[in-house]
């Protein structure tokens, strides 16, 4: 549990970190080619008020509400299970428990989820993202792993 607790530090302070630094060096809606080639990845500074992918803006107390009242559900029915848990859902659910903690804090100390990674081709972008955002990305993964590994081990 300790290890847990210890990463889930970690990634917060990182995200939030990431975060003061482009809120400091960055003006708002601003954006830093990083890979100039086809435009392939910039550091951008913008705010998403609402849910994935910028959809349903302005929603930020909305949000604000729903995601602790998540995290509130999920950090207890993690500790609960946590001896029941295999090592990969441990890691996985430590990801979107801290994930969500960084993003949490964004709506509540800055009124929006600070994204600043940007990647795309040209014209054709991928929503804007941060550093705990992709933590519950590899979450995610890391979940599908696990269901794809238990079924593998059934027909064994």
């Amino acid at each position: 549990m300790r290890k847990m607790i210890f990463l889930g530090i970690i990634i917060i302070v990182v995200d939030q970190f990431t975060k003061l630094l482009v809120d400091r060096f960055l003006d708002y809606t601003s954006c830093i080619s990083v890979v100039p080639f086809f435009n392939f990845f910039n550091i951008t500074n913008i705010r998403n008020t609402g849910a994935s992918f910028g959809m349903f803006k302005g929603k930020n107390s909305l949000f604000s509400f729903l995601t602790f009242l998540l995290l509130v559900i999920v950090s207890l029915w993690f500790c609960k299970n946590l001896t029941k848990m295999h090592e990969i859902q441990r890691y996985a659910f430590c990801l979107i428990i801290s994930g969500g903690f960084g993003n949490l804090i964004d709506r509540l100390m800055r009124n929006g989820v600070v994204d600043f990674l940007d990647f795309g081709i040209n014209y054709l972008r991928w929503p804007s993202f941060n550093v705990a955002d992709s933590c519950i990305c590899v979450a995610v993964v890391l979940v599908f792993v696990d269901i794809l590994d238990l079924k593998k081990c059934r027909h064994l």
